[in-house]
């Protein structure tokens, strides 16, 4: 080959040349053809994660309108339940307005469930059917007339039906993909069973109500910077302030500054105005339980008093996932005030606090002077003979309109040995609530 260039150099060169030059458009072809492979393989990925990401919006859509269905047929039960120990015309005006409401929410819900069954339409008639037997009631009750023992034994019997509607709903497998067979095949017994009759649904018991209302703690507090909320949040958790990472902050009626720490497994928030701690959660996965409740509440108390949060009264409770959430309510004056509501969550395993809420006493504590019109011999004529008295107090309650109501708060036995609070306005004398105690060992609620 050397020999052929230093004969012919010029011809040499010029076939070296075009043999490159081929060379060149061969791997040029070949990257172009690699290319279109990549960007076709990449269109066929892109539309498999679309498809993969639709399916599962769809998925998620159907198990929220099943979760949200499922809580209200969950205060089917309940409604019930109360309306047959209320008393006076306002609380069962009140139920009567909130069974057209919720009865709307559960055909709403029913509706978004993929279900081409034509028995299912038994349970969406009986959903619908309980807005209209409830504006009956509520045009009768308005009108000064009284509910009749046919109409208490209509709800009695509708609240059986709520019962075993309960029970069906919780037998739906959520894990699985909810489609219309497996659906339509889960709940074809319970159609059958509700092809006379509708569904109840009533909501459940005092909200933390902070949606829209403004918060009266931060009130006339100076807004305080960035770095400053910080050192709040370091102190709060113990740890040094460059542990704290800042993350977007939170507007709306509560602004706050949001902070993470230990990889965003921790995350806290300090209200922009005053420097409250808001809400504080450690998402840790817990051990092995170590601790009870008496002694997660010891925990849970000492933590408060450390944080200078004073005078507060343990409500209710609940036990889950190796956690034990404590409601505390504020105490002015002997008077327990559930709208200032703090929540404390103590990990069973180390007793360390992963849990603090405290918006409801953010949005709501203030200096209060009360004024009852009525005594508690006064106030508990207005109790239901159904129920024995056993204990009262005065109580200042939450209403659906974001006001405060001063009552007596009395703690009773029901016809079924079930404990009841009801509560009575400590001027009117008028019936604000009936909230049915639930005691396990997985702590105590309220419905």
């Amino acid at each position: 080959m050397k020999r052929f260039y230093s004969i012919f150099p010029r011809a040499g060169r010029k076939i070296l040349y075009g043999v490159k030059r081929m060379k060149t458009k061969k791997v040029l072809s070949i990257v172009g053809i690699s290319l279109l492979v990549l960007v076709l393989g990449g269109m066929s990925v892109y539309g498999f994660l679309q498809a993969e990401r639709y399916r599962r919006d769809l998925q998620y859509g159907y198990k929220r309108s099943l979760n949200d269905l499922s809580d209200c047929v969950g205060n089917i039960e309940t409604a019930l339940d109360k309306a047959s120990y209320a008393n006076t015309a306002t609380e069962q005006n009140g139920l009567a307005a909130e069974l057209m409401r919720e009865s709307s929410l559960a055909a709403a819900s029913l509706a978004a469930l993929p279900s081409d069954d034509p028995e299912l339409d038994n349970v969406s008639k009986f959903v619908t059917q309980v807005g209209d037997f409830s504006m009956v009631l509520s045009r009768k009750i308005s009108g000064g007339q009284k509910i009749t023992q046919d109409e208490y034994k209509t709800m009695k019997s509708l609240e059986s039906y709520s019962q075993k509607l309960t029970q069906d709903m919780g037998n739906v497998d959520l894990d699985s993909t909810i489609s219309t067979k497996n659906f339509s095949r889960s709940m074809k017994d319970t159609a059958k069973d509700f092809a006379n009759f509708p569904t109840l649904i009533y909501d459940g018991p005092f909200s933390d109500n902070v949606t829209h209302q403004k918060p009266k703690l931060t009130q006339g507090k100076e807004s305080i910077l960035q770095g400053n909320a910080q050192n709040i949040a370091a102190g709060f958790l113990n740890v040094p302030q460059g542990q704290l990472t800042h993350t977007q902050d939170t507007a709306g009626n509560l602004p706050c500054y949001n902070f993470t720490a230990d990889g965003g497994r921790v995350r806290i928030s300090v209200t922009k105005q005053g420097g409250f701690i808001s809400e504080m959660s450690d998402s840790r996965e817990s051990g092995e339980q170590k601790l009870d409740y008496e002694a997660a509440s010891q925990k849970a108390r000492a933590f408060l008093q450390s944080r200078g949060i004073q005078d507060m009264k343990e409500s209710y409770y609940i036990i889950s996932d190796g956690i034990c959430l404590i409601n505390y309510a504020y105490v002015q004056d002997e008077v327990v005030c559930y709208p200032d509501l703090v929540k404390v969550g103590i990990a069973l395993d180390t007793g360390g606090i992963v849990r603090f809420q405290a918006t409801g006493y953010i949005m709501n504590h203030t200096k209060r002077s009360f004024s009852a019109k009525l005594t508690a011999e006064q106030a508990q004529k207005n109790v239901s003979r159904s129920l024995t008295v056993q204990q009262s107090r005065l109580a200042l309650i939450p209403t659906s309109g974001l006001n405060e109501v001063l009552t007596y708060e009395f703690l009773c036995s029901g016809t079924q040995k079930e404990r009841v609070l009801v509560y009575i306005n400590a001027s009117t004398g008028y019936e604000e609530n009936i909230l049915i105690l639930q005691q396990s060992d997985q702590g105590i609620l309220t419905r």
